[in-house]
């Protein structure tokens, strides 16, 4: 993936088959999580660098002045002046919400029902699916996104819409049909056969196909019956070897609701340990408030793998590895500040970052200006501002 001053290009298609490329330009590249680390020794620059390709796989990454030499002068594209770096992995996305972009939200049950539904209902036309996948992969690829984890709708040719067109662009992406049973209008809903036997299906059809993965996709508890979830838990110990994707712990709100139609769990996580959905190819979105640990009113805090307060010991081997961050999500939809060093400090696991893709602003999937929110948004928790400040200075109002 290449920057200039105008814009960012996936050279996803750059490299030649049967033969070799090169690529020369500034190499920007990540070692080491920079929250964690150091983060002068976290990334590296190559001021004049050169990534040489041989048969579709990099070979070689290094300095021009030593690679250039072995580079037939008619396989180098000079990307001089740009930054070349390797394409980022967006980890939670909708692709059925591309065409709702800049919805802006009041909070996340209202937002589902006045935008979110209505837009995935179109999805039941194969042709629509088809249109918007095109536009969603080229919007991935314009922003530098060659890895995406992607909710699609409850219909089965969203899925087979969106692998199709990944396939065409020999992008990675895994995704899965979403599963919902309640709690949505009802052509949006399935059964707990039918979303199992659909996902099964699909599976069948995508999964380890190229570079397609598929994950299973229970929206998430408030829109599935404890029998979809059993038949999601079901799937996956069937299947184990594909991904589970689902959001915990968006807002409190939705937590305090959620709470209420699972008054047996402990807590927002323990649903989905219950139903078997908890292990280290799990990912669960957002987890924005802490209430995904504990139910309100009751005090519950742990660190994965470190006994919990209340119910003893935490299965930490099998809990889920990635907890995304959306701080753009958490400004416009009501869903709260996330602090990034302290998220990091109380899960002791892999974070990533998710554009969350069309929640109040124009930007539909470019990792690097959420990256930069997450920067504003810690910034904003340090120095004790509060919510309407940050929403201002996101318009340009006032400066952090």
């Amino acid at each position: 993936m290449a920057q200039s001053s105008g814009g960012v290009t996936a050279l996803s298609g750059v490299t030649a088959l049967g033969g070799v490329t090169a690529l020369r330009g500034t190499l920007v590249n990540c070692l080491d999580d920079p929250f964690l680390t150091d983060a002068d020794k976290a990334f590296t620059v190559e001021r004049d660098g050169v990534v040489v390709c041989r048969d579709g796989k990099i070979e070689a990454v290094g300095p021009a002045s030593d690679l250039l030499a072995g580079v037939p002068l008619d396989a180098l594209s000079d990307y001089s002046g740009c930054l070349i770096a390797p394409g980022f992995i967006d980890t939670h996305v909708h692709y059925v919400q591309t065409g709702m972009v800049a919805s802006y939200g009041t909070q996340l049950l209202d937002w589902l029902d006045r935008y979110a539904f209505p837009a995935e209902l179109e999805f039941a036309d194969a042709a629509h699916a088809a249109a918007m996948a095109k536009v969603f992969c080229e919007e991935l690829l314009r922003n530098g996104t060659t890895t995406a984890l992607v909710f699609c709708a409850v219909y089965p040719q969203s899925v087979d819409a969106l692998f199709a067109e990944a396939e065409r662009h020999g992008m990675r992406i895994i995704a899965g049909k979403v599963l919902m049973d309640r709690n949505a209008p009802q052509k949006l809903r399935d059964t707990a056969q039918r979303g199992y036997d659909e996902s099964k299906a699909l599976i069948a059809r995508w999964h380890g196909r190229g570079r397609s993965l598929y994950a299973i996709t229970p929206r998430f508890a408030g829109s599935s019956t404890p029998a979809q979830l059993d038949a999601a838990g079901t799937l996956w110990r069937e299947h184990p070897d594909v991904l589970v994707q689902t959001h915990i712990a968006e807002n409190r709100r939705e937590v305090e609701w959620t709470a209420e139609l699972f008054p047996q769990a402990k807590n927002y996580l323990d649903i989905y340990d219950q139903h078997g959905l908890i292990g280290r190819r799990a990912v669960l979105a957002h987890g924005t408030e802490t209430w995904a640990y504990a139910w309100p009113g009751r005090t519950i805090w742990f660190r994965p793998g470190a006994p919990s307060r209340e119910s003893g010991e935490v299965r930490g081997g099998e809990l889920p590895r990635l907890d995304q961050h959306h701080p753009v999500a958490g400004v416009v939809a009501g869903d709260g500040l996330h602090a990034v060093r302290a998220l990091l400090r109380r899960l002791d696991e892999l974070h990533a970052l998710g554009p969350q893709v069309v929640v109040g602003l124009p930007a539909v999937v470019h990792v690097q200006a959420e990256a930069g929110h997450a920067a504003l948004v810690e910034r904003a928790i340090h120095r004790g501002h509060h919510l309407g400040r940050v929403r201002r200075a996101r318009d340009g109002q006032v400066d952090l």
